[in-house]
């Protein structure tokens, strides 16, 4: 997929990113994520073709501002997709962009990861306006539906599977893919830990 970099506006503490373009904004990460210079931050389709949004090599901190209401917002040129507040010098560890998980291995620094089993378009919930399949803090079984995946307009249900580390009954801690974001076989989408 062809990248585009968001554009950057400064003010005080805070740096609003902007559109580069006219389109569809999707897969918006929500508030108190860390952006981190060069990471994903969602997609941008116009005209029928998407493209990765890059965070500025120059900017990383935590999102302050709330997603849009739909997984596929309109968005016009320079239009604020996201606000952050700069991580202060010297206030913890430097943000740095995630590493991707090891293929077959679904652990990461604080709980195991589910991972997409296909590539697609991932949903956390059946229809717009409606509640998501899980939240953060619900327990789920092997076998229950923790989201949808649309590929070419057809939409398969995504179990929650216990396999290698994941176990039989977990908690959902948070989720790791955006709502309506574009996902390949093996991304993280969900952080769980035993229940």
């Amino acid at each position: 997929m062809d990248t585009l970099e968001l554009l950057v506006e400064r003010g005080g503490d805070r740096v609003r990113l902007r559109s580069p373009e006219v389109g569809h904004f999707a897969g918006a990460l929500p508030a108190g994520s860390v952006l981190v210079p060069g990471q994903r931050a969602g997609t941008i389709e116009t005209l029928g073709r998407a493209r990765a949004l890059l965070v500025p090599e120059d900017v990383g901190g935590r999102i302050v501002s709330d997603p849009p209401a739909l997984a596929r917002a309109p968005v016009g040129y320079r239009d604020v997709v996201y606000e952050i507040e700069l991580v202060a010098a010297g206030s913890g560890p430097s943000p740095r962009a995630p590493a991707a998980p090891a293929a077959g291995s679904p652990s990461s620094a604080r709980g195991l990861v589910l991972l997409s089993p296909q590539a697609g378009r991932f949903y956390h919930r059946p229809a717009p306006g409606d509640p998501p399949f899980v939240a953060a803090g619900a327990i789920v079984a092997d076998g229950d539906v923790v989201g949808m995946i649309e590929v070419m307009k057809t939409f398969s249900h995504v179990p929650y599977r216990a396999s290698g580390s994941l176990p039989r009954r977990a908690k959902v801690l948070r989720a790791l893919a955006a709502d309506g974001a574009d996902v390949k076989r093996g991304d993280p989408l969900l952080e769980v830990e035993p229940a």
